[in-house]
């Protein structure tokens, strides 16, 4: 009989060779040889990072618990957010110029790996966190391959399957995963207006609120609240919360898989938007845009749409406002949970409109003929691979970025890269207002049209993506990077994240090679390099 040890050893490298495709040599330890670089989340801003990296001469691993590279970019975005495009450069740019598409931008990411000889390990994602003193020595990896639908699982498939050495760890994650697991300052949630002097910081006033009673049985609040509403008491406007923007599918709708039939289907469940469709009230009007004070524009909504998948600020939409609220610092059971409701709610939401007498009949027949395209997420029968998190856990290091930068207000030495989008806040949850149905928050404000001498491009300095020096040495966090709620509203878009990585890449491995902590990477050198590879640092 074959020792569990060996049995657990063997079995770890064939399924780590077989469904990752890395080539890395175990020799025998569940353990890769110490890189220079492990760049840990293969999303585009991984994918820069570890190929900018690799230029520098580094020997660098990346680290993807899916099977995908290129995180949204290659999962379901179709059309690109660049706010100002002049402020995009480097390879992010050349990249995306010409928005080519998710197929296409997983081919190029794939290739760019094997270009650069980068080892990618898939299907696993971070257990634990080796330390000595305030650096990180190693990563401890399960074994966690995601589900025909590419779901990650409650559970891994086999814990402590593979531990990474390196000189240098870059989190590109969207959940900066290993920067809480390595003690450095995190947050998540809305920032108080007082916090960072931001006008639009904290609890919101609501996007929408429908003369919908919110209660199982009309005016009676003891009986409980209808499904898909969630008890939340809000806080005065300008009040801090742990609530967090709400996360979608970007779901490519077309000729292809048919929508799976609901399991557990309970038509109580949509109450809510029977009573409102019943009573004619509009639940598909779109977001409010504050694009200037005083200036406040609507649109109407839709539910299904082949190109963008969902782009509603409205109640009647493909996910349900606040069901993500445990995600950005809950374990994987909870982030398994919430990425599979989204899934199951799409069926059930299409059932209940096809089935359901109340239903307007032109939302049916949207209903009916709706199907997931082929071409497009064929491993995973139509379902994108990557569910959209708009935002999760934050840093706090020594400078955080904040609406100031938005406005134009500050001017911060040591640029590594521009962003240049306006405030895009999504809803928070589903809530009671007043004994009515309201949509929390999420609103839309390009700052910089209230100041006719500013564009909006703002400066992200090198100390937003490092920790605190006394936190950890041998890290860079540019996807959750050190920025305010609002502040990420505008920065969480994939050029900017693809830009604070490759830069990330190239600080890394400058100190790597000269086995120096982070924030002690020459600036003057660091934008030598940025400037030979095309980064925009100035404004």
């Amino acid at each position: 009989m074959i020792p569990k040890k060996i049995l657990h050893i063997f079995l770890s490298m064939a399924l780590s060779f077989l469904l990752s495709g890395c080539t890395a040599d175990y020799r025998g330890q569940n353990t890769y040889d110490k890189a220079d670089v492990c760049v840990y989340g293969g999303t585009a801003s991984g994918v820069m990072a570890a190929v900018a990296a690799a230029r520098e001469g580094a020997d660098v691993i990346i680290v993807e618990p899916s099977r995908w590279l290129g995180g949204m970019t290659g999962g379901g975005i179709s059309h690109l957010d660049w706010g100002k495009k002049e402020a995009v450069g480097g390879s992010a740019y050349e990249i995306l110029k010409d928005e080519p598409g998710n197929e296409v931008y997983r081919r190029i990411f794939k290739d760019l790996v094997n270009k650069h000889n980068i080892q990618v390990i898939y299907d696993h994602r971070l257990g634990k966190v080796d330390r000595s003193e305030n650096a990180i020595e190693s990563i401890t990896l399960d074994y966690a391959p995601v589900d025909q639908t590419g779901c990650p699982t409650p559970k891994p498939a086999m814990s402590q399957a593979v531990k990474v050495h390196a000189k240098v760890f870059i989190d590109c994650s969207y959940e900066g995963d290993l920067m809480a697991t390595s003690k450095v300052s995190y947050t998540w949630g809305r920032e108080s207006k007082q916090q960072y002097g931001e006008s639009l910081a904290g609890v919101r006033p609501s996007l929408w609120v429908y003369d919908i009673d919110p209660y199982v049985e009309p005016s009676n609040p003891e009986s409980g609240l209808l499904p898909l509403i969630q008890d939340i008491e809000m806080g005065p406007l300008g009040s801090t919360d742990k609530l967090t923007m709400g996360y979608c599918f970007r779901f490519k709708f077309g000729d292809g898989y048919p929508i799976p039939e609901p399991e557990n289907y309970d038509p109580a469940e949509f109450e809510l938007f029977r009573r409102a469709f019943l009573q004619e009230i509009d639940i598909l009007r779109n977001r409010k845009m504050r694009e200037q004070v005083g200036v406040i524009t609507e649109s109407q909504g839709y539910l299904f749409h082949s190109g963008t998948g969902n782009l509603s600020r409205s109640l009647l939409t493909i996910t349900n406002y606040g069901c993500n609220a445990g995600y950005p610092d809950g374990d994987w059971p909870e982030r398994s949970r919430v990425w599979k409701f989204h899934q199951d709610y799409l069926c059930k939401l299409v059932h209940f409109l096809k089935t359901d007498p109340s239903v307007p009949q032109d939302l049916k027949k949207q209903a009916e003929d709706l199907e997931l395209q082929k071409g497009v997420f064929d491993e995973t029968q139509g379902w994108p691979n990557q569910l959209y998190i708009r935002e999760a856990r934050r840093m706090v290091s020594s400078y955080v970025i904040t609406q100031k930068d938005l406005e134009g207000k500050t001017d911060p030495e040591h640029s590594i890269g521009l962003a240049s989008y306006g405030v895009d806040d999504w809803p928070y949850a589903t809530v009671v207002e007043n004994g009515k149905v309201a949509l929390q928050g999420g609103e839309f404000s390009i700052l910089y049209l209230d100041n006719g001498r500013y564009d909006g491009i703002y400066k992200i300095p090198y100390e937003a993506i490092v920790p605190l020096k006394s936190e950890c040495t041998n890290l860079l966090v540019p996807v959750c990077c050190s920025a305010s709620h609002i502040a990420m509203t505008s920065i969480r878009m994939e050029p900017v994240w693809m830009i604070l990585g490759e830069s990330a890449g190239v600080a890394a491995a400058m100190a790597a090679a000269e086995e120096t902590a982070v924030q002690d990477v020459p600036y003057k050198l660091l934008k030598a390099k940025l400037l030979k590879l095309g980064q925009k640092l100035n404004r």
